[in-house]
């Protein structure tokens, strides 16, 4: 069993500060990895967690949407090829962290849509965009994707299970995705924030979970300095109502940027996610030990906290 005492990191709370140098050039029509769209680490941990689990590994594809809402600037999206008896896919929305592309976190794409997910990575307007317009992303994002489900011109269209949505964040966007989860309640099954920073740039936290509802999986690390635990990811966690079900994972080593294209454990953290979706959007009630505090001591020891309120 894991220690239930955080790692209370000191110092002062530094300035956010996130970017990583990633460009691609841009897609055609549903195009596949035989161009290298796609990043391999996350079709590979696709693979990994689709034999763990026992599901359904499916091909995936990318698309590029035209985007015409003010709220975000671009999409790509990638899904899985299904066949057309196939039920409609669950769909996950998800937004970067400040100073950030949607390109720095490419793999999460591939991971996600190997198990039957719609996964749709968006650029915000600015770079510099705020907590509040990454909430707003978010809440565009999945009417966005809802929207698709019903677009005949899209390859998306009836592919969309439009009461098995999740949304995504890191940094300052998984801030954005805990107040996006509180106004978008039970229309979402889950919120993942990864490495989440909790306010505006230097600003004192100002929100309010005591309405949040939505399952929620927080990925920390211990070693965070641009987003220490105490003052962000395990205080976030602790605002959370004890009646929502909650976990807050908590890496013993990784940098702010854990969950981005590279990250030190891409294969854990994808797993526990998918596990966490899979749980929540699918029912599959299996899983749950995945994502349970009482782990084997090989798995146990990459945390520095864990916790797991059901």
């Amino acid at each position: 069993m894991i220690s239930r005492t955080s790692r209370i990191l000191g110092g002062a709370l530094i300035s956010l500060t996130f970017l990583l140098a990633a460009t691609l050039a841009q897609s055609s029509f549903a195009q596949d990895n035989s161009a290298g769209r796609y990043r391999p680490e996350g079709r590979q941990i696709g693979f990994a967690a689709g034999r763990e689990f026992d599901e359904r590994i499916f091909e995936v594809r990318t698309y590029d949407p035209s985007v015409d809402v003010a709220e975000f600037a671009s999409a790509t999206i990638f899904y899985p090829l299904t066949l057309s008896f196939d039920a409609p896919n669950g769909a996950i929305a998800f937004v970067p962290g400040y100073l950030a592309s949607k390109d720095n976190y490419e793999w999460w794409g591939p991971a996600l849509a190997s198990l039957g997910y719609v996964v749709m990575i968006v650029d915000t307007n600015a770079p510099d965009s705020s907590l509040d317009d990454r909430k707003q992303a978010l809440i565009a994002g999945v009417e966005f994707l809802k929207n698709e489900n019903n677009n005949s011109d899209s390859p998306l269209n009836n592919k969309i299970d439009g009461s098995k949505i999740a949304i995504m964040g890191h940094s300052m966007g998984a801030g954005g995705a805990l107040e996006a989860a509180v106004e978008l309640g039970d229309s979402i099954k889950a919120v993942i924030p990864l490495t989440p920073y909790c306010c505006e740039p230097g600003q004192p936290y100002a929100g309010d979970l005591s309405a949040l509802t939505v399952p929620t999986l927080i990925i920390a690390s211990a070693e965070d300095t641009v987003a220490p635990p105490a003052d962000h990811a395990r205080m976030l966690y602790d605002a959370i109502p004890a009646s929502t079900a909650k976990v807050y994972m908590e890496f013993a080593t990784g940098s702010h940027n854990l969950p981005a294209n590279g990250g030190p454990d891409l294969q854990t953290l994808g797993m526990a996610s998918l596990a966490f979706l899979k749980v929540h959007l699918d029912g599959r009630d299996n899983l749950a030990s995945y994502i349970d505090a009482d782990m084997e001591a090989d798995m146990a020891a990459k945390y520095s906290t864990y916790l797991s309120n059901p």
